[in-house]
């Protein structure tokens, strides 16, 4: 269900099933492409968002600025 589309996103499913082992549980969240958590329907906010691929938002460039 909702294969996961990197190693990212499969180590993040990977922590999931520990946590909840039911095998419906997965079903219970959303899938589809995500920046930084979002839904898939923010992807189409900005095209820059759309050659993304990073669940965790650390390519989102508000992230990379607070390190500075």
């Amino acid at each position: 269900y909702n294969t996961p589309a990197s190693k990212e996103a499969y180590l993040y499913r990977e922590i999931f099933e520990e946590l909840f082992p039911v095998p419906s549980a997965a079903e219970c969240v959303p899938g589809g492409p995500s920046v930084a958590c979002s839904s898939a329907k923010a992807i189409e906010w900005d095209e820059s968002f759309k050659a993304m691929n990073d669940p965790s938002g650390r390519a989102v460039g508000v992230h990379q600025s607070a390190y500075k």
